[in-house]
């Protein structure tokens, strides 16, 4: 049974690194760092992970290498600290392709003035943005995104201990890297919107040239919002299959960052 009153100085300071790797995590991970989940609900959570997994974690190793590395420990809590934020950092780059798809989606239709409050991204966005994160949420949800999340960060105490001051930087630059990807990946989903798009917008000049008399400003706007819908619903199916696909890639790249660190 966890008692906090029971434990001594060192493993009250192993605790605390346990929960700094913890708390920035939250702070920064997909779902946890919505503005939905109020800051105390947050610090519970925080508190609860590290409760469960500090049993396994404060061995007679850990303690020893905490109490030999004792005038080193600001190092060693902007460490985890480091670590908490950028494994969280790379769970949310899934939302970031997807935010970025929505927003392509978006302005090709004509809809980028459209701005509401993107929860899942802490900041104003438009209407297509918005309709492509709660799509994105169902997925990260329904194949179970939250339940990896949560054992990437518990297998990262494994791969990278507590009160060890040793890092693989190549793995950070990998990160970067890795940006590329998601972005790409990002334009492919906006891809059958942005194609029809460019079709429609060519058919509207080719037909103004024709006949001049209409009035391409006000007849494009409503052709292009009528044709982007149709063509978004028609390609829905397939947009969940991309999703799906990114949600594997990206879970694939934070456990290899994991593995790396």
């Amino acid at each position: 049974m966890f008692s906090f009153s029971q434990l001594n100085e060192v493993q009250i300071l192993l605790f605390a690194l346990i929960l700094l790797r913890m708390s920035a995590f939250v702070v920064s991970a997909a779902i946890f760092n919505t503005g939905n989940i109020s800051a105390p609900l947050k610090i519970l959570i925080s508190l609860v992970f590290t409760i469960v997994v500090y049993q396994n974690l404060a061995t007679n190793q850990a303690l020893v290498r905490l109490k030999e590395s004792q005038a080193d420990l600001l190092l060693l809590a902007g460490r985890e600290v480091l670590l908490g934020l950028v494994l969280g950092f790379i769970t949310r780059l899934f939302f970031f392709a997807i935010s970025m798809a929505g927003e392509l989606v978006s302005i090709s239709m004509g809809l980028g003035q459209a701005q509401m409050f993107n929860p899942m991204m802490g900041s104003m966005s438009n209407a297509m943005e918005q309709f492509y994160s709660v799509i994105a949420t169902l997925v990260f949800l329904a194949m179970n995104g939250h339940h990896m999340m949560i054992m990437g960060i518990v297998e990262s105490f494994q791969t990278s201990p507590v009160a060890q001051l040793s890092f693989h930087y190549s793995s950070f630059a990998e990160v970067v890297l890795k940006m590329q990807s998601f972005f790409i990946i990002g334009i492919k989903i906006s891809a059958p919107i942005l194609i029809s798009m460019m079709i429609v917008q060519l058919g509207i000049a080719l037909l103004s040239r024709v006949v001049p008399q209409i009035n391409v400003m006000v007849t494009s706007a409503s052709v292009t919002v009528l044709i982007g819908f149709v063509i978004l619903f028609i390609s829905l199916p397939l947009l969940v299959m991309q999703m799906a696909g990114l949600m594997d890639f990206s879970m694939g790249e934070f456990f290899k960052f994991i593995k790396a660190i």
